[in-house]
């Protein structure tokens, strides 16, 4: 039961937050993961992957596990604005991009482009924890509705 393999990684998730336009409770929010196999050969399953943070949440336009390879650098952009006056409904727009290296060089050569919008409805005032439904687009034909508790990101 156990493994033949040794390997090592590194995962960098770096988030900001800007309220946009200044004093607003509308938010400009950006994300960053990467994910680096510093050494060994991991076994395929423990590749990284479309959807393969921790939450599934990274790479929305695309199928969970749709995209895979030894490396990953992951980049998104969410503008987050409220619809209703007192916080119950608000939208989002978001774009993201994804790239994993080639399996025959190692190379980043394709990036993968995601886009789309998003209803959120206020779960809970207290905790300000939102309901998530987002339609997201990906190249070739890929599409797909995405629901989360909690933001995204």
């Amino acid at each position: 039961m156990g493994s033949n393999y040794n390997w090592s990684s590194l995962m960098i998730d770096l988030r900001k937050y800007i309220h946009f336009p200044s004093g607003s409770n509308n938010t400009l929010a950006f994300w960053s993961y990467n994910w680096f196999t510093l050494s060994g050969k991991p076994p395929y399953l423990n590749l990284p992957a479309t959807a393969s943070d921790e939450y599934a949440n990274l790479g929305r336009g695309y199928v969970q596990g749709r995209y895979r390879g030894t490396n990953l650098i992951y980049l998104e952009s969410e503008y987050r604005y409220g619809i209703t006056s007192n916080g119950l409904i608000s939208g989002v727009l978001f774009v993201n991009s994804q790239s994993f290296t080639e399996t025959s060089n190692n190379k980043f050569e394709t990036i993968l482009p995601g886009w789309g919008l998003g209803l959120r409805v206020k779960f809970n005032k207290f905790s300000r924890t939102n309901l998530c439904l987002d339609y997201g687009f990906g190249i070739h034909g890929s599409h797909g509705i995405f629901a989360n508790l909690g933001e995204v990101f």
